[in-house]
């Protein structure tokens, strides 16, 4: 409820001096009591004891005055000036706000059914079809009412804004419910903060949860001074379970542990690490009580031991190893200020009190900084996707009891750098593994000193070596590490001798000969599981995993996920097919895993299949390397006819051919825009396309269309085709085409400002109004500012408008491109400060989910995020940069330059450049590509169209006057 009191709390004065009289008087009045001569029954028959009866306060003349007065407030927030309400409750309320809106505003009343004699209408009033409706009504519940008003009216042609209601029955319900389909939602009260928690005999608001403490008494005595937290909580935990009594905190721990956001105590069994008995305690809130850290640790001592089966309490303690978390003072934060290697967080609901749910560092199954939030948010907290809600970051301190070994996740990543990480000792094996391939091709001797067995820390367990010849894997074999350089060497011989890969008939040179080598330590055993259990037990793409089954085994290295593009559960099915295991039982076991790659070049760390070296530092170095590795795939993945390559393995040389009508227009028009200044030929390949898509128009009764067999058309391939013209200097050509096309476009612009996607209307989801209706007006806006389409003035309004209130009411992540670069175009066209003005709010929508220390967005747009849909916002963000600058904000400007600067530098990494030349079967087919995530190399053709729209819509930012 803090998002919706914080909503009110920016209305004026004179809002809340009307609101608290009304609230006066509906709490004296409008609340209707269960008697022996006044029964009240639920919708479900049930009997309640008592109901919300507004019309005793509405219908009186103060009363409804008020009421009027409120909704009129919040009328404010809402475009339109047409009301209406579905049956008679709310009609005191509507015709309070017309008469005192001074003709603002006009009511329509709508009909639970329609009327059977006299007029037959469903809908009574005076209807204004293009006019923005708000539903008004004294409450909503579970949103019956709202909804039947809703579809009632959406089936008479009218646009529902939102609706506004007297009191609200909580957020999830009806309320919520409304929001998840867009609509703008306010309420005058709340039924929980305004009138349940006043009353004395219903249940009052639990803010945190984790503060429920069970009933107990202190002991006399004080705990011993200066003990290990754990020791503590075992001491604790044993008192209370024998006694029921809680010894009094001591003044002091062995150290100072910072204990402002909390503590937590978890047993584990002695025999098996991995098996938790218990675990619990509670979180510190900003602005809650927060004890010291003795006092912490035996509370969440209590909770713990409450928490452990009464009848084995002792023995399971016993049978325990103890240790104690600490959690700093929490601070908010946005999702792209997390950091799984350091922080564990809580993600709490802003409008359900008590629903939360926390995540800790490093934690099995969770890969980034994505995953954490969503375990956090949804899995723990049960939260629904559009839910209000905020994010709090901590770091977390592990006390473990002495002399036990912990399970290593849930903790930060440590302070101490590995050894492993480092060029003295990965580096170096690398650098001797490649030598002796050398010196085994080429018939020499290794020119490099023998590896000492003392060079690799302990708890490195096993070492794997790849060849790769001429970028092709020659073979790869690993062995349990005994003697370091004895088991390097005859690792290299058995990959030259692989009989599963393919020996280059010709002898290859030095240069072409990579080697990798990947460290697997820190061997943990996890025992049997399942399929999707074991995927939860992984960082998938980060650990190496084994299974075995009797005498059947086989070990996958992390990079196997990326080598294949394989998604999680795949990569362990393909492992068990690997092994020959059909069935379980399936036992695991993983490994942490460091990998080195050694070439011509030189010696550098793997993540995932690939080795990135550090990208410039500036902007301009970024666009002066990026843009024509981007121009040079497209050019070299086009076909004769005009179209493209759709994908590409690069690791495999696998190439896949298609036609998508939308991705070859975008590319048409992307390749335009290259063509003038960068590469000339781009103009070519822009007119064989080009070509191509006007070959596919034919005119329908429902008008102008780009047609494909098999796919379903829509006004995305026309949007692009319109904007791909406009870029080309065949002047016959655009000046043909361009008129024709934009007038379908207009047309498919509805009176309520939506845009009809497609031809066919029963396969426009709602999903593609975030991308096609973007797309279609960055299109119109182009043709107006070429002088070959003129505006629709009416049109134009009503579509910004509403997709202004889609965006403000339903944020998602495809919008960001498409609105930021319509908003620049209109703005180019007429300069009015709501184009740039919506633009900015967008991108400072995206900017919240830019990680700080990768530069890239993390996203529910892209299933392994963060990875290409990177460039995609960073297309939105150049053009609100372009705006930022034109309209004098310089300052804005500046940012978005560097949140472009740093999410270039995340895609740096992930575009396949000459530096990896050395592990590509045809470099010429990959270079330029840019790869689905770190953990996936396939090159979708628009993920390189993309990248390369966001670097001219950057570059136009850089250079804007």
């Amino acid at each position: 409820m803090e998002a919706w009191s914080k909503s009110l709390e920016r209305l004026p004065p004179a809002f809340h001096a009307d609101r608290g009289e009304l609230l006066r008087m509906m709490r004296k009045d409008a609340i209707l009591y269960q008697s022996p001569t006044q029964p009240i029954l639920s919708r479900d028959g049930s009997t309640a004891r008592w109901m919300l009866n507004s019309l005793q306060v509405t219908l009186t003349p103060r009363g409804a005055e008020l009421a009027g007065r409120c909704v009129l407030e919040l009328l404010r927030r809402f475009e339109g000036r047409q009301i209406a309400t579905l049956g008679l409750t709310a009609v005191p309320i509507v015709s309070s706000v017309v008469l005192q809106s001074a003709g603002r505003y006009h009511a329509l009343l709508v009909r639970q059914q329609r009327k059977k004699h006299g007029s037959l209408k469903l809908i009574e009033g005076p209807i204004d079809p293009n006019e923005p409706t708000i539903v008004i009504d004294d409450s909503i519940s579970s949103g019956t009412s709202m909804q039947q008003a809703c579809d009632t009216l959406r089936a008479a042609g009218i646009r529902v804004e939102g609706g506004i209601f007297l009191v609200r029955f909580g957020w999830y319900g009806g309320f919520a419910r409304m929001q998840e389909q867009g609509y703008h939602v306010e309420a005058v009260t709340d039924i929980w903060t305004d009138f349940i928690y006043h009353m004395d005999d219903e249940p009052k608001p639990i803010g945190n949860p984790t503060k429920i403490f069970p009933n107990l008494q202190w002991s006399e005595a004080r705990a011993p001074e200066q003990l290990h937290p754990a020791t503590l909580a075992r001491l604790a935990m044993r008192e209370y379970l024998t006694s029921g009594l809680l010894p009094r905190p001591p003044l002091a721990l062995d150290q100072d542990y910072p204990a402002g956001g909390g503590a937590w105590v978890s047993l584990r069994s002695l025999q098996n690490i991995h098996r938790r008995h218990a675990r619990d305690g509670f979180w510190n809130f900003p602005g809650e009580q927060a004890w010291p850290a003795p006092e912490a640790v035996l509370w969440a001592a209590l909770k713990t031991a409450y928490s452990l089966p009464k009848h084995e309490a002792l023995a399971l303690l016993d049978d325990s190893a103890i240790a104690v978390t600490f959690f700093t003072a929490m601070e908010q934060c946005s999702v792209g200020e997390l950091d799984n290697d350091r922080y564990g967080i809580v993600v709490r609901s802003l409008e359900r009190p008590g629903w939360m749910g926390g995540a800790l560092p490093r934690m099995p199954g969770i890969r980034n900084e994505w995953d954490q939030y969503r375990h956090a948010r949804i899995t723990n907290a049960g939260l629904v996707s559009f839910e209000p809600h905020v994010i709090l970051r901590h770091d977390v301190i592990k006390a473990v009891e002495p002399g036990i070994r912990w399970q290593p996740t849930g903790v930060p990543t440590g302070a101490a750098v590995s050894p492993l990480t480092q060029a003295e000792c990965g580096g170096l094996i690398v650098a001797r593994a490649r030598d002796i391939a050398i010196a085994r091709i080429s018939g020499g001797a290794p020119r490099t000193a023998p590896l000492g067995d003392d060079l690799l820390p302990s708890g490195t367990d096993s070492l794997y070596v790849s060849v790769h010849l001429a970028g092709r894997l020659r073979g790869c074999f690993g062995t349990v590490l005994r003697r370091l350089d004895e088991d390097v060497t005859t690792l290299v011989e058995s990959a030259l001798q692989d009989t599963r890969f393919e020996n280059p008939s010709d002898l290859p040179a030095p240069d072409d000969v990579t080697v990798t080598v990947a460290l697997l330590h820190d061997r943990l055993e996890l025992g049997l599981h399942s399929i999707a259990d074991i995927v939860r037990r992984i960082r998938y793409g980060q650990h190496a995993l084994m299974v075995e089954q009797d005498n059947r085994f086989a070990l996958y290295l992390p990079s196997v996920a990326s080598r294949y593009s394989l998604p999680p559960v795949a990569f362990v099915e393909d492992l068990l097919r690997k092994a020959g295991i059909a069935e379980p039982p399936y036992r695991w076991t993983r490994f942490e895993c460091t990998t080195w790659l050694a070439d011509r070049t030189g010696e550098r760390l793997v993540e995932g299949s690939f080795a990135p070296q550090a990208p410039p530092a500036d902007l301009p170095g970024l666009l002066a390397r990026l843009v024509p590795l981007g121009i040079g795939y497209l050019l070299r993945h086009q076909r004769t006819d005009g179209s493209f390559f759709t994908r590409y393995e690069p690791l495999q040389d696998q190439l896949y051919q298609g036609i998508d009508l939308p991705r070859l227009a975008h590319a048409a028009w992307v390749l335009a825009r290259v063509s003038g200044e960068w590469d000339a030929s781009a103009g070519a390949a822009t007119l064989r396309t080009a070509r191509l898509l006007l070959d596919s128009a034919e005119g329908t009764a429902d008008g102008l269309w780009l047609a494909y067999p098999g796919q379903d058309r829509s006004v995305a391939e026309m949007a692009f085709t319109v904007l791909a013209l406009c870029e080309m200097p065949e002047a016959t050509l655009r000046a043909c085409w361009v008129p024709r096309l934009a007038a379908a476009l207009w047309a498919r612009i509805d009176a309520h400002g939506r845009v009809h996607t497609h031809a066919d209307e029963a396969v426009a989801s709602d999903a593609y109004q975030d991308y096609f209706s973007g797309q279609l007006l960055l299109a119109l806006a182009t043709a107006v500012r070429a002088g070959l389409t003129a505006i629709d003035e009416a049109k134009l309004a009503r579509a910004f408008r509403y997709y202004q209130h889609r965006f403000r009411n339903l944020p998602r992540f495809g919008q960001v491109s498409w609105l930021t670069q319509a908003c620049k175009a209109w703005w180019q066209v007429n300069p009015d400060p709501c184009f740039a003005d919506l633009a900015f709010e967008v991108a400072d929508w995206i900017l919240c989910f830019q990680q700080n220390k990768t530069g890239a967005f993390l996203n529910d747009h892209q299933s392994d995020t963060p990875g290409y849909t990177t460039a995609l916002y960073l297309e939105g963000l150049g053009a609100a940069a372009w705006l930022a600058r034109s309209s004098g904000k310089q300052q804005l400007h500046r940012d978005y330059l560097e949140s472009c600067r740093r999410g270039l530098r995340f895609l740096d990494g992930l575009i396949i450049q000459p530096r990896d030349a050395s592990l590509l079967p045809n470099p010429a087919m990959a270079i330029g590509g840019l790869r689905r995530s770190v953990l996936g190399s396939e090159v979708c053709i628009d993920f390189v169209q993309h990248y390369l729209a966001a670097l001219m819509e950057i570059r136009e930012a850089v250079r804007v006057l």
